[in-house]
């Protein structure tokens, strides 16, 4: 009974991928001239503000290292964070907070300059192509399996990218899935905690575990046992 239960507790611990962002030419471009930004506004408030005699130059220096500083925030990739995806949808990791876009409400996945752009009613993510490329890959990759109607990507903008791979990125704990106050797919009733909810394993719609139907209303994928437990 013992050697039962251990079995069935195991088989519901669900993981996702966590990759990391690689160090790029961009993102190395942009922390040097971050830093000679940093250290040029840093001369120019001392040479201003602090020494006992202004420098005419202090103002100079201060003004174009603020701005070399926020060019190399802006167009490098310096900045990127890691990105996590499963079952559950993506997710970017922002220190120990996730923000999370379950697969089911995205509308559009396209591709935008050098980012990917994941878009859903309300808010959108964009992940930089360089820093990310096998997150991207496997982003496409399970998008156009699970919600093939939000893809909007053409292979020739992304031919470059590499194959997804099962050794690819970190398998984690899938953490962080936020349900509460969203209503049931099925039922339309409100889901007022995480143990009452359950997910369509294929695009992580939102039930009532008293409501769960045979197949996703949305993806119509076959629910019933598969469903996920929170």
């Amino acid at each position: 009974m013992a050697e039962t239960k251990k079995k069935k507790k195991a088989k519901r611990e669900r993981k996702e991928r966590r990759f990391s962002p690689e160090q790029t030419y961009s993102s190395n471009t942009a922390v040097g001239a971050g830093m000679l930004g940093a250290l040029a506004a840093g001369a120019g408030v001392w040479g201003q503000w602090i020494s006992e005699m202004p420098h005419a130059y202090s103002p100079f220096l201060f003004g174009g290292g603020a701005v070399a500083l926020g060019a190399s925030l802006w167009f490098g990739d310096a900045g990127a964070v890691p990105v996590r995806l499963g079952d559950a949808g993506i997710a970017l990791e922002r220190g120990t907070e996730l923000t999370r876009l379950a697969w089911c409400d995205l509308e559009t996945v396209e591709v935008t300059g050098k980012q990917l752009v994941l878009k859903t009613k309300s808010t959108s993510f964009t992940i930089p192509i360089a820093a990310h490329p096998r997150a991207v890959a496997w982003i496409l990759a399970e998008g156009t399996r699970r919600v093939p109607d939000a893809m909007n990507v053409k292979k020739s903008e992304l031919s470059a990218l590499p194959e997804p791979k099962d050794l690819d990125g970190e398998l984690v704990p899938l953490e962080g899935v936020q349900v509460a106050g969203r209503h049931c797919a099925a039922s339309g009733k409100p889901i007022s905690f995480e143990r009452d909810a359950r997910l369509c394993a294929n695009c992580a719609q939102v039930y009532l575990k008293d409501a769960v139907p045979k197949k996703c209303v949305t993806c119509e994928h076959d629910l019933g046992t598969s469903a996920i437990e929170l």
